[in-house]
């Protein structure tokens, strides 16, 4: 177990690393100047070279990389535009000059946000779409299965954007059903943190159970002919304690790897829907630094979102292991 974390861990950081270097690339491949967006339209030759060299950019490419990353590492001293000291503190994202802030204070600022609805959206999954799967397989050829089938089929047709903006009308404007969606921090009540998320969770986790709905089904058919789950049902075991004791057990390898890839992607940001509902979280941040040319952020938001795939598929790889004993860690 040792000698397969350290390995995983060494992964990550190579895969991390060569997400830095393609992020920094692409940071010097857009057409923005960094150094005009963070003087300002009406600078002019001479001030927007004097920020461009107050900022580094002016210095070698390799270098301003490897500057970059001793910032993640340990920190690093960047200049703004008038030449005055900011510290950034490890892990420095770099320095957002529309926001006026280091890039890690503004992704921590809107994190709260991001990890609550990826939390509730990844309970919905749960619950909706590994349970609906897992239903539906037990009662395959049946009207349950019909329609849930039909519900996970609506699931991966219909559109984030399209649901929430129309149950977002039905149910908050036109019949008053639900709160108008927002975030207000847990510290002001259970209540309050969720009435404001409810329809967000709802919409961003129907959309993405039905894919997990439709794995959920097949991998339970597969795993209900088995020679270990019939061997069982054969000594006597009822139906639904085989099912649940063995079946559900063999069927959740892929199943939670996906669940590990799905909370990394939410952990870096539900883009769509943040925006839809105006929830001010990391995804909308990063929206909103590519509308405005904030390249620092933009870079920082895709070495978050980088950061937590590797993080939980990882995790995931560790919880098939232990629930499938055929799984070895190689």
């Amino acid at each position: 177990m040792t000698g397969y974390l350290l390995r995983r861990a060494l992964q990550a950081a190579a895969v991390l690393l060569a997400i830095t270097a393609a992020a920094f690339g692409l940071f010097y491949a857009a057409p923005s100047d960094p150094a005009l967006i963070a003087c300002g339209p009406k600078c002019d030759t001479a001030q927007v070279e004097a920020v461009r060299h107050s900022m580094g950019l002016d210095q070698p490419l390799a270098g301003q990389y490897l500057d970059y990353l001793r910032g993640l590492v340990a920190g690093r001293t960047i200049s703004d535009v008038d030449g005055s000291p900011i510290d950034c503190t490890a892990p420095c994202l770099g320095y957002s000059y529309t926001l006026h802030q280091p890039v890690l204070d503004a992704i921590g600022d809107r994190f709260p946000v991001t990890l609550s609805l990826a939390g509730g959206a990844l309970a919905v999954i749960v619950v909706l779409g590994i349970g609906a799967g897992f239903t539906a397989a037990l009662r395959r050829g049946t009207a349950t299965d019909r329609l849930l089938s039909g519900f996970t089929l609506v699931g991966a047709s219909v559109q984030i954007y399209f649901l929430g903006y129309a149950l977002q009308y039905l149910l908050v404007y036109a019949t008053d059903l639900m709160p108008l969606p927002g975030y207000a921090p847990l510290a002001d009540g259970p209540g309050a943190w969720a009435a404001g998320l409810l329809l967000p969770w709802l919409v961003l986790g129907f959309v993405n159970a039905a894919v997990f709905a439709r794995l959920a089904r097949s991998q339970t058919l597969e795993t209900m002919h088995e020679a270990y789950v019939r061997t069982a049902r054969g000594k006597g075991l009822t139906a639904l304690r085989a099912h649940v004791k063995y079946t559900a057990r063999g069927a959740a390898g892929p199943l939670v790897q996906l669940l590990g890839l799905e909370a990394g992607a939410l952990s870096g940001g539900a883009f769509i829907t943040e925006t839809v509902f105006g929830l001010d979280g990391v995804g909308k941040l990063a929206v909103d630094s590519v509308v405005q040319n904030d390249l620092p952020t933009v870079v920082g938001t895709v070495l978050l979102a980088a950061f937590f795939v590797v993080v939980f598929v990882a995790l995931a790889d560790l919880v098939v292991a232990r629930l499938d004993p055929r799984v070895r860690l190689a």
